[in-house]
Order: C-alpha cells, then sequence, then structure tokens
C-alpha cells in the first residue's frame, strides 16, 4: 500500500484551493486592485483544517510524486483539506538568515508548494512564521498575511504571472495611457449551435491580456482571457437572436502617478448568432389526396416549419414539433415542399437553418376509387381481384362502346357505381386505384390479333412494377372471363391473349 505523506496532503489542498482565484489576481488593474474581493470573507477553515499541518520531513514510497510536482503538472486535481491532519507539536520554525525574498517564506533559494504550506498554517494559527518569514508572505505588502498572499504566489509557481511584476512593468507618461479600445477590426461572424462556442482572433503582440464584453439586447457580460481565444456558454443567451462579442487587447504599464495600469489598443468584435442544424433527409412521398413529408432532426432544432410552392405561390404549412407531416394537395400537381428548421427561445426566425427542399409529383385523385379502396384495402393485388368483376354491355340500360372513345374517368365511373362492365370499365377501375396507390399506370386501348379478325380489348401496364425495370400486364377482364390469372403477366406469356404489343393495328394510351 502506498501512503501519501500528510505534508503533501496538506500542501495540495492548499494549492487547489487557492488556483481557482489565481485568475483574478492575473488580471488586477493595479497594485491595490491585486487584492482579491472576497480574500477577507473567504473561510480559511478551507485553506488548513484543523490539525492538518505536519513539521517532521515525512519521506514517500518510490511510486510517490511530491505535492509540487503533482499539482503543477495537473492544474484541476483537487484534495479534501478535511483529510489533512497533523499529529506533530506546534513549533515556532527559526529562519536562518534575516535576508528574505518575497514568497520564499522558508528562505531556501525556491518559491514553491511548501512555502504556500508554510503560509496556510500562519493564517490557521497553526505554526506561526518568524519576523522574516512574515515579511517574504507578505507578497503585496499590504501589512496583512491571507489568501491573496497565497493567490499571487499560485500565480508565480504557475507561471501566470511573476510576483514582482509591477517593477517589470515599462514606465509611460500618464498622457500615454488609452483608456478603452475606440477602433474594432471585424472577425467572421459566427453561426452556431447552442452549447460552447469559441471565439479566435490574432493574437496582439505584447499585450497582458484581453477585456471580453459579451453583448445582448438587455445585458452586457465582461470576462477576461490571456490567450487569443475564449470559450463560452450561448445558452445564457437564449433570450438574444444575435449577440455581439468584443475584444479589446490591454497591456500593463507603470506611470509617475500609479502602478500596474491598463492601456487599450484596437480591438476584434463579430457577431453570433445560434441557429439549429441543418435539416436533412427531407422525403415528399405523394399518398391519396396528401403528400408525407418526412425529415431527420435537426441538432439543436426545437420546431420546424414547413412551406410548399405550387403553380409558381409559396404557401405556409404550419409549424410542427415532430419529423413529419402531412399536407394536403390538389391531385396531378407539381410540388416542391421546403422545411425550416427553428430555435423558438430567439425574437424571430434570423436564428433558423436554411431551408432544405424537395420536389414531387402528387397523385392523382378519384372518390370513387378511394372509397373502394377504403373497403377493400389500399393494396395492388385487393384493387385488382375487385375489378375482376361480371361481364356486362350495358349498364342501366346504357351501352358500354369498346374502342376508348369516352375515356378512363367516364369507364371507371360507371364500374365503380355498378360493379360490372366490359374490358374497358374493369381496366379504367383497376387503373385508377393503381394510381392512387402511386403506381405509374396506363390505360391501353387496343386489341387482341385473332386468326379470322382482330377484337377491340383494354387493359392496363403498371411501368417499373416493384422496381422491376419492366413493364407488366394486368388485365382483370382476362381474368374474369378466362379464369385464369391476370395480374403481372407479360407479353407472349404462355395461356394468355395474342396482345397487339406494337400497335401494328391499334394501341391508344388512354392514361
Amino acid at each position: 500500500m502506498t501512503y501519501i505523506s500528510r505534508k503533501i496532503c496538506a500542501a495540495a489542498a492548499a494549492m487547489a484551493l487557492v488556483f481557482s482565484q489565481t485568475a483574478v489576481c492575473a488580471f488586477a488593474d493595479s497594485a491595490e486592485d491585486q487584492e482579491i474581493s472576497n480574500a477577507e470573507s473567504y473561510d480559511v477553515k478551507k485553506v488548513v483544517s484543523e490539525d492538518e499541518v505536519s513539521t517532521d520531513d515525512e519521506t514517500s514510497t518510490d511510486e510517490e510524486t511530491t505535492a509540487e510536482e503533482e499539482i503543477i503538472a495537473d492544474e484541476g486535481i483537487a484534495y479534501d483539506a478535511e483529510v489533512l491532519a497533523a499529529e506533530e507539536p506546534i513549533e515556532e520554525e527559526p529562519i536562518a538568515e534575516e535576508k528574505y525574498t518575497k514568497g520564499d517564506v522558508n528562505n531556501d533559494g525556491n518559491i514553491n508548494v511548501t512555502d504556500i504550506v508554510k503560509i496556510a498554517a500562519h493564517i490557521k494559527s497553526k505554526k506561526i512564521l518568524s519576523e522574516t518569514a512574515q515579511k517574504a508572505a507578505d507578497v503585496n505588502d499590504d501589512n496583512k498575511i491571507n489568501v491573496t498572499d497565497i493567490s499571487i504566489i499560485a500565480a508565480h509557481i504557475k507561471g501566470i504571472r511573476a510576483i514582482n511584476w509591477l517593477e517589470l512593468l515599462d514606465t509611460i507618461e500618464d498622457s500615454k495611457i488609452v483608456s478603452e479600445t475606440t477602433k474594432f477590426i471585424k472577425l467572421d461572424d459566427i453561426v452556431s449551435l447552442r452549447g460552447n462556442v469559441t471565439v479566435n482572433w490574432t493574437a496582439v503582440e505584447g499585450a497582458s491580456g484581453y477585456d471580453i464584453h459579451i453583448i445582448g439586447s438587455n445585458r452586457t457580460e465582461k470576462y477576461q482571457a490571456r490567450s487569443n481565444k475564449y470559450t463560452f456558454d450561448e445558452q445564457r443567451w437564449v433570450d438574444d437572436d444575435v449577440i455581439t462579442v468584443k475584444v479589446m487587447p490591454y497591456t500593463y504599464y507603470n506611470t509617475e502617478s500609479r502602478q500596474g495600469v491598463k492601456s487599450y489598443t484596437d480591438g476584434y468584435q463579430c457577431k453570433l448568432t445560434v441557429k439549429p442544424a441543418n435539416v436533412s433527409g427531407l422525403k415528399a412521398v405523394s399518398e391519396r389526396n396528401y403528400v408525407k413529408v418526412s425529415w431527420k432532426a435537426a441538432a439543436d432544432a426545437d420546431v420546424y416549419n414547413v412551406y410548399h410552392k405550387v403553380d409558381g405561390k409559396e404557401h405556409y404549412a404550419g409549424q410542427f414539433a415532430d419529423c413529419s407531416v402531412k399536407v394536403n394537395v390538389s391531385p396531378e400537381k407539381d410540388y416542391e415542399f421546403r422545411v425550416l428548421a427553428v430555435n423558438t427561445f430567439g425574437k424571430s426566425y434570423v436564428n433558423a437553418d436554411k431551408s432544405s427542399k424537395v420536389k414531387v409529383h402528387t397523385l392523382p385523385y378519384y372518390s370513387k376509387a378511394a372509397a373502394v379502396l377504403d373497403q377493400v384495402g389500399w393494396e395492388l393485388h385487393k384493387a385488382f381481384d375487385w375489378c375482376a368483376m361480371p361481364y356486362a354491355y350495358y349498364i342501366n340500360g346504357e351501352w358500354l362502346p369498346r374502342d376508348g372513345s369516352p375515356g378512363m374517368e367516364w369507364y371507371a365511373d360507371r364500374g365503380f357505381d355498378a360493379h360490372e362492365g366490359n374490358c374497358y370499365v374493369m381496366a379504367a377501375c383497376f387503373c385508377e386505384m393503381a394510381k392512387m396507390l402511386g403506381y405509374d399506370a396506363h390505360q391501353i386501348s387496343s386489341c387482341t390479333i385473332g386468326s379470322i379478325n382482330n377484337t377491340d380489348h383494354s387493359w392496363v401496364e403498371i411501368n417499373n412494377y416493384n422496381g422491376s425495370g419492366k413493364t407488366y400486364i394486368f388485365d382483370p377482364d382476362f381474368q374474369s372471363e378466362m379464369d385464369r390469372n391476370g395480374f403481372a403477366i407479360s407479353y407472349g406469356d404462355k395461356g394468355t391473349l395474342m396482345y397487339d404489343i406494337n400497335g401494328k393495328y391499334k394501341r391508344v394510351i388512354m392514361s
């Protein structure tokens, strides 16, 4: 089993507690501003818990690393200060020499986590520093030893800012200090999903840091960055369609009257629009007297606006939360559908993606055919069987021509009403139902070839039947009269009629 020394744990706990504060110290406007605003109200119980400091230089196994190595290597490490406990008596540790360096509390020539541990113990009155060590611990010269001093040393250890950074600054005249950024270079506008977004800009040479202002319609939030990028959560701005991001580079200087004063240079700005992802997988399928429009869900979309264009005019079909909708349409028309993914949190549809579009030609609609399909089922074979009806030359005393001249709908209307008729009636009824089922169906007015005479006849052809790439014959009259299969047969099949395939004698496509 590996044992970690209490001294290492104490160091780790102290560093973990102060790392979250170093960014505040690192961006102070002046020496006075370095003092963390909440340092005095911070519960120092969390810095060094009861009896947590050990004076013994305990050793670790070969598998252990020192607290300093572990903490500096991993910025995100954290320890529970409550587990730090020491049994050794509290002693005052003398400093060998009266000379001191700010931050080097134990005067060993290094500024590291050991110095932080000693300051933490002093703050809790567990191990009081000598007078000289206290001078080294008061790194900001405010005559106090507190969490602010620990934060400054932690920033120094992590390379964020040296303890003596103010002494290293260039000195310029007060009149040369630029108090704000007034000129901004345009960055590319950002269109993004909801979540974290990163704004990047060209680094400004010599800049100490960057003030970031995020500006919405009703509020502004201010942040700071040390590098030339900043990441923030867009969801904090859900009430705004578009927000502005301003980046203001600054450099610290000393002047005759002040230390650590910010002076700004030209900055950057861009617009950010939060939009959902593009709609994909858009499909439109014509069915009965409507079109079913469907699509894949778009990331971060709350709802979808559906539009359709017909006869050159666009119409709004509605707003839907689901990814499919049925839109009533006119038969045998060319329609174009588009679907717009929308975030509803904004004040307008500026925060929507570009519409995806799809075109479809709508199916014909025959009310009497639809009524029969509702009765027998919307399936091709069931429709065919219904159309193999009793043969009749007349319907209600009206002669049924055998030349196709009245047209498909005339024949079909009579067949749907009487459920009897000649070959033209049967073919017309089936063709209408096949078309409503989405098949590329056509009624043929032709003849069958006999050894002596040719006979007028009508049947239905369906192109690319079931995706086969072939054209098949559907002849309900043949099945009705000959009691043989007339469903999905081919020209020249054994036992079928001698159809006038090439129209040598007669071939008219009625629909």
